[in-house]
């Protein structure tokens, strides 16, 4: 597979940057902000998605782990009554591993070292939880690996899978969302290449955060106020049990003549389809409570549950509208498949 580098031949340019930067085609744009290498999905000069990837490597940063990666992790304590093991499986990074994934028969006490497979992520305050059931018949040379577990270390791995970013590429973008990858980070290219033909490189002095303005967007999609076209805004507050979205008129100035209710009805309209796209770009999940500006009528209200509907079809996992409820609240669940932006960037 040919190397493709995507290099500007005219720094000068401008109009040449702006021209690419707002192409209609998709583009998942992967580059590394602070210590998160993120993927942004573009599509005609506007962020659609954001998603962490994964971590900067460095000393004290936690472990990339995948599904199919086994580590040796030390038993830190054991609790019966609770039916757990406490495990750490890198130096400072407790895990969780309850004793029903524990193999037939096994026994564990504070001190062993067992090889342990991830079943979940750490999210919100949750340990990471893991199983010690594995299935060695996956993997490449099993027996060599069954005998080995037993003479490695703590924190070793007994299998580490190369991070290709596939899963969650695939996870969380559509393929016929984006035309192209595009990288500048020399080392994620040439991962990508083995599972992506579609994947440039990225070489010009101009970044593609500045081309971008990806640090701007991220900054935009972590703040509590959106303000829209029309000179309204939105508040994002969220909760233990839910988010809740308010959306408000703020500097929106009506045409001449227009009645209030249309007035209001014309930024409810722009709100809908702004909450659509935020959604998916916060990666919020759970349950979503919105509160529009006056929904006097049915016919107003059955606007906006219709405009909501059309716009979630777009996103990649499971959106409900469920309703409205009788104090004028529009009710929304969206499943969880990845922790919110906020924490993926913690």
């Amino acid at each position: 597979m040919s190397r493709s580098v995507l290099q500007s031949t005219d720094k000068g340019t401008a109009r040449d940057l702006e021209m690419l930067r707002t192409s209609e085609s998709g583009k998942l744009i992967i580059t590394s902000l602070d210590k998160n290498i993120i993927g942004f999905l573009t599509i005609s000069g506007k962020i659609k998605c954001i998603t962490v990837l994964g971590k900067v490597s460095s000393e004290n940063s936690e472990p990339e782990l995948t599904s199919d990666d086994i580590v040796i992790a030390y038993v830190k304590d054991v609790k019966s009554d609770l039916g757990a093991c406490f495990i750490e499986y890198a130096q400072g990074f407790d895990g969780y591993l309850p004793v029903n994934k524990l193999p037939k028969g096994m026994n564990v006490k504070q001190g062993d070292l067992i090889p342990v497979r991830l079943t979940s992520q750490a999210q919100k305050g949750k340990r990471a939880s893991f199983t010690a059931k594995i299935d060695y018949s996956k993997y490449e040379n099993s027996d060599e690996l069954k005998n080995k577990a037993s003479h490695l270390s703590k924190y070793s791995y007994l299998y580490k899978s190369e991070n290709s970013y596939t899963d969650r590429i695939n996870k969380v973008f559509r393929q016929n969302e984006y035309q192209e990858i595009v990288t500048d980070r020399k080392d994620i290219f040439d991962v990508l290449l083995k599972n992506f033909s579609n994947v440039r490189f990225y070489e010009d002095p101009f970044g593609l955060d500045k081309l971008y303005s990806l640090r701007t967007a991220l900054d935009e999609a972590l703040d509590r106020n959106v303000w829209l076209k029309c000179g309204g805004f939105l508040i994002f507050d969220k909760t233990e049990a839910m988010t809740v979205i308010d959306v408000n008129s703020g500097k929106y100035t009506p045409a001449k003549g227009t009645d209030k209710e249309s007035a209001y009805m014309s930024v409810n309209r722009e709100a809908a389809e702004e909450i659509c796209r935020q959604l998916r770009l916060r990666n919020i999940s759970g349950i979503v409570i919105i509160d529009f500006i006056n929904l006097s009528t049915e016919s107003d209200r059955e606007e906006l549950l219709e405009i909501l509907r059309t716009g979630f079809e777009s996103d990649t996992v499971t959106v409900m509208v469920i309703d409205i409820t009788q104090l004028g609240l529009v009710e929304i669940t969206r499943k969880k498949e990845f922790p919110p932006l906020y924490e993926q960037l913690k």
